[in-house]
């Protein structure tokens, strides 16, 4: 089914109660490694998307390539 396809219909044509949704969290995936992370809805995904384990192995292994060139 296609968006916006005739076979589709709206919870007001079911007969369904129209009710506001509440987000507890909303969740983002890491570009390096696929992780699901999970946020308030009032807060915002880093940029570029990298969960705080993937951001810490970079900074690491950064370091230690500036040490090893300084030797």
């Amino acid at each position: 089914m296609t968006h916006g396809s005739s076979n589709t219909q709206s919870s007001h044509d079911l007969g369904l109660p129209a009710r506001p949704v509440t987000w507890t969290s909303v969740q983002w995936l890491c570009l390096v490694c696929g992780g699901a992370e999970e946020i308030a809805p009032e807060e915002e995904a880093p940029t570029p998307p990298i969960c705080p384990a993937c951001h810490q192995l970079a900074v690491a292994e950064a370091v230690s390539t500036l040490r090893a060139v300084r030797r």
